[in-house]
């Protein structure tokens, strides 16, 4: 990864549950964008999805065990009250 290349975090937010599952990890924006042209028509009316920068690359494999996922969208989503964290995948 070079320092110029960006890398980003996609997290699934449901409004009507103020809960959200983070979804992927460690994406390129190009891989975050097919992501999100692939699944968006998908999702329920109540729920989006939130992409945030990653400040690096996230040690963690499985993204739904990742700390810094949640920390990054608890500190960067702004969203109040804060949201629950869920395992779920939208």
């Amino acid at each position: 990864m070079t320092e110029t290349q960006t890398l980003k975090l996609i997290a699934a937010y449901d409004r009507a549950r103020n809960e959200y599952s983070i979804i992927v990890h460690n994406q390129t924006p190009k891989e975050a964008q097919s992501y999100l042209d692939q699944w968006s028509r998908h999702l329920r009316p109540e729920c989006s999805f939130i992409v945030l920068d990653q400040t690096m690359q996230h040690r963690t494999e499985d993204e739904t065990k990742c700390r810094a996922c949640r920390e990054t969208i608890l500190r960067s989503a702004h969203i109040e009250p804060p949201p629950k964290f869920t395992r779920r995948k939208p």
